[in-house]
């Protein structure tokens, strides 16, 4: 993975270099958001300012450096992308693969603390390493739209396993316990998204610790959606701390497993806040009633792999 980077870098001038290398502790690092690229610029270079050798070692790079299934979830946000490109108002709103944006902070190296973003439209990754270990993939937000679509004869599901991990929460609760466990309602967008690093939702939901062990083991499971974004090994360390702090891990749910109705779901623990929102409404023409999600990933005590 250092040594992709590194050949990524590279193969950039050293002006070309400037737009997407920064300090560790730059602020750039915090400007992110899910806007289209029509409405929100951010740091970094392109793929569309890249040559297609360029492109090849960015996704080597990516594929290196996410689990596989944190790599599927990259390309399924982007095939969304080349989706809603064909809609009509595509260009005004920037909604185009190419509108997706790398950049590192610090020097890529197996010592020293070191990090990378990258992300557009539905798409924001924060990766963070310190002594050739990832350290946090804090804030992360994973989102789609369409949610269900066939693009170039690829059949896709983007994001859906999530609200069906969801789900699959609740259906193992009992009246009693679905009714501790009610959001209230499904709010227009996250609460922890772009724009609110440290803001701490008040606490909803059931608590973990009135779970059964299946109960437990399918919400370790939906959390599990969004831990694995990272490498396994990675994946696996993370889990183990979640799961010493189950009991103090609440989760919250309204709505169905239908796709592009309204579900809002937030798994919050000391570590931990995790939310998926589905508006049930679409902004892209030609993805009318094929889905519309926004997810967050956020541990607050480490963010940009600053505790």
């Amino acid at each position: 993975m250092v040594s992709l980077a590194q050949r990524l870098i590279t193969s950039f001038d050293a002006k070309a270099q400037q737009a997407f290398l920064f300090d560790w502790d730059a602020g750039e690092r915090t400007e992110w958001s899910n806007l289209p690229a029509g409405f929100f610029t951010r740091p970094g270079i392109s793929i569309g300012e890249m040559s297609d050798a360029q492109r090849a070692l960015l996704f080597d790079f990516l594929s290196a450096s996410l689990g596989e299934k944190g790599y599927g979830r990259l390309t399924d946000v982007l095939a969304a992308e080349a989706f809603l490109s064909q809609a009509p108002g595509a260009e005004r709103n920037g909604w185009f693969p190419e509108n997706y944006w790398i950049s590192f902070y610090g020097t890529p190296s197996g010592r020293d603390l070191w990090g990378w973003s990258f992300g557009g439209h539905h798409l924001a990754l924060n990766i963070s390493f310190n002594k050739g270990q990832i350290s946090t993939i804090s804030p992360s937000f994973v989102g789609t739209e369409p949610a269900i679509f066939r693009l170039d004869g690829a059949e896709y599901e983007a994001v859906v396993d999530m609200h069906r991990a969801g789900h699959a929460v609740y259906q193992t609760l009992d009246d009693d316990q679905k009714e501790q466990a009610d959001a209230g309602s499904v709010p227009g967008d996250v609460q922890a998204g772009p724009g609110d690093d440290g803001y701490i939702p008040h606490r909803i939901g059931m608590s973990a610790s009135e779970m059964s062990a299946p109960q437990r083991a399918a919400l370790l499971n939906a959390i599990q959606m969004w831990v694995e974004i990272q490498p396994e090994r990675n994946a696996a360390a993370r889990m183990q701390e979640i799961e010493a702090q189950l009991d103090q891990v609440h989760f919250a749910w309204r709505g169905t497993d239908e796709v592009n109705t309204p579900v809002y779901m937030r798994i919050q623990g000391p570590t931990l806040i995790i939310e998926l929102v589905s508006t049930g409404g679409n902004v892209g023409r030609n993805a009318r009633g094929l889905g519309h999600y926004h997810t967050i990933y956020r541990d607050p005590t480490y963010e940009y792999g600053r505790r």
